[in-house]
């Protein structure tokens, strides 16, 4: 018991005469250290001026750091004017040209065959009043210009709200998804949005649309119904007749298609290459 409470008593003197050993060098040489600092210090105000002999090489380096760290103009964002607005997907803008907004629809308001659409004053009267007498960022996308050789871009205003975006929140257009483009799914749930909360040309579900193109005495397409469970359609004077449903549809979508591009000629000549029927009456 007493050797081991002697053996414990020499451990600790050893740990403390250790402990007191170690501060002492550390102090010294801390010690040491300072008093190498003030003889430099002392030494550098007897030695001529750095700055008094080379004015120029100092001036020269800082000049050389601040232009270094100057932003890259090329880098900058780019503001151009609006000069008009064609209508509700495309604006004339300085330097560039006719630019046609990615990723959105409007309907038509000048348009070579087809008459004014629903909603096509209204869109182009939202986008007079978002970028009149402003300068807007253009932002590119895979496709550089479309085969009318408008730029397309993403246009964005100084606000840094996205105008093609604005025009689907707010109901005034629809998500163009005929090509990919890098926010289509993004544009399609604007769209949702806007159709779910029953904003712009969607409000009244769609009855609004409906009763101002029967306003514009449009000429319908005609569906019949026919034995052994076929269909008939008519557009006009021209009819095609005994047509299962899947070739109804298809049929429905070319007539769209073709009433929209061709004029009365081309389109007549067009339904009667592809079997539809003259009726005289």
């Amino acid at each position: 018991m007493r050797k081991g409470a002697g053996n414990l008593a020499q451990s600790l003197r050893g740990y403390l005469f250790d402990g007191y050993f170690s501060g002492l060098v550390s102090f010294l040489f801390l010690a040491f250290f300072l008093a190498s600092v003030v003889v430099e210090v002392g030494t550098a105000e007897t030695r001529p001026s750095i700055t008094s002999e080379r004015p120029a090489e100092t001036s020269d380096a800082f000049f050389f750091i601040f232009a270094d760290k100057q932003p890259d103009p090329d880098k900058q964002p780019r503001f151009h004017q609006v000069l008009r607005v064609v209508d509700g997907d495309t604006l004339e803008i300085e330097s560039i040209g006719e630019v046609r907004l990615i990723g959105v629809d409007t309907p038509e308001l000048y348009h070579p065959l087809k008459p004014v659409q629903f909603f096509a004053r209204e869109a182009s009267d939202l986008v007079i009043e978002l970028v009149s007498g402003l300068s807007v960022r253009l932002e590119s996308d895979r496709e550089k210009k479309d085969k009318y050789g408008r730029t397309l871009a993403y246009v964005y205003l100084p606000d840094g709200r996205c105008l093609n975006e604005e025009i689907i929140r707010r109901g005034y257009g629809f998500a163009y998804t005929r090509f990919p483009f890098k926010y289509l799914m993004k544009y399609r749930q604007l769209e949702a949005r806007a159709r779910a909360e029953g904003l712009g040309l969607w409000a009244n579900q769609g009855l609004d649309e409906f009763q101002w193109i029967i306003s514009q005495g449009s000429v319908p397409y005609e569906i019949f119904e026919m034995a052994n469970n076929w269909w008939g359609i008519r557009f006009k004077q021209y009819v095609k007749i005994r047509l299962n449903s899947e070739q109804l549809s298809k049929e429905i979508n070319n007539l769209r298609q073709w009433t929209n591009e061709f004029s009365d000629s081309d389109l007549k000549k067009t339904l009667l290459s592809h079997g539809w029927l003259e009726v005289k009456e």
